[in-house]
């Protein structure tokens, strides 16, 4: 139980926390005018609650308001993923908005840093072209082995060669950018880094597979 009184006054624009006691509310209750001289049963309220936003419901109860209420009373601000809907506050997740009386929400793409823009909603590519580079090299370096490079010649000695100038072409790349000031983030769109041919990403999908399966 708490030690102390949190006296409340009510008015028209409210309710609103006048005081604090240092007494609990049963000593309150049996002594009120000695505890506080000022009281006045006709518009205060004793509570050993403390309210930071206090309001009183249609029971005449004393509450904390809702986060809708405060925010409708102007108490509260916000947040960048939440909305009002539907007379509540609605929290959503990276790649949701309302459109009308719907929830919309947009599959999220691949990428390196990929984060959802709320103001435009719409997914962005937050990471710069040399960590794209970056993280295409590093996710394909770990098969340049000399069994998956001979593997590639057997079933087809150009997949072998787009695989191995694949990668020389990015590390090309990025001992390039890495030489300079490279902090832009751009998107996918504006790069003109090398992709793998559909044969060549079939195999390189089928070796992913194989990894999980041996790490599990």
């Amino acid at each position: 139980m708490s030690k102390l009184t949190y006296i409340y006054q009510k008015n028209e624009k409210g309710v609103r926390l006048l005081d604090t006691l240092n007494y609990t509310l049963e000593e309150f209750k049996n002594n009120s005018q000695g505890c506080y001289p000022n009281w006045n049963k006709e518009n205060m309220i004793a509570s050993s609650e403390k309210y930071e936003c206090p309001c009183i419901n249609p029971e005449g109860e004393l509450r904390e308001k809702t986060k809708y209420e405060k925010y409708k009373d102007g108490e509260y601000e916000l947040k960048e993923n939440e909305v009002e809907f539907k007379d509540d506050i609605l929290t959503l997740e990276s790649g949701q908005y309302i459109k009308g009386s719907e929830i919309i929400t947009v599959p999220k793409p691949e990428g390196t840093k990929i984060e959802w823009n709320w103001e435009l909603h719409e997914w962005e590519e937050k990471a710069t072209m040399l960590e794209i580079i970056q993280a295409q090299y590093s996710e394909y370096e770990g098969m340049d082995t000399p069994s998956t490079i001979k593997e590639m010649e057997q079933q087809d000695p150009a997949m072998a060669d787009e695989f191995v100038n694949m990668l020389i072409e990015l590390r090309r790349m990025a001992y390039s950018l890495n030489g300079a000031i490279e902090t832009q983030a751009v998107g996918y769109s504006a790069l003109t880094i090398p992709k793998p041919s559909k044969t060549l990403q079939e195999y390189l999908d089928m070796r992913k597979i194989i990894k999980i399966g041996k790490n599990n």
